[in-house]
């Protein structure tokens, strides 16, 4: 593969790891919740929520479940919409 093409996939990569700390933390807004009030229903630490909306890590899995079940929310795989000039 060239380099272009890797630097391509990990910039799609990038920007569904972005798109999905996105929809996390309006999630958490829509609910209502601190981040503190978020750690603390889900039996995490603070700092942990404000690092992943920061991208300062990439999220684990294991970590985005913990956050969400509390609330009733998981993961999942869906398939990636091809992006258009159209709004949504």
């Amino acid at each position: 593969m060239l380099k272009k093409e890797i630097l391509e996939l990990d910039k799609e990569t990038m920007d569904l790891e972005f798109r999905l700390i996105c929809d996390f933390i309006k999630l958490r807004h829509e609910l209502g919740l601190t981040q503190q009030q978020m750690a603390e229903e889900s039996g995490t630490l603070r700092e942990i929520i404000a690092v992943l909306e920061t991208r300062k890590k990439t999220p684990q899995i294991t970590t985005l479940i913990k956050l969400l079940k509390p609330f009733g929310y998981t993961i999942g795989i869906k398939k990636i919409e091809e992006e258009t000039d159209e709004p949504r």
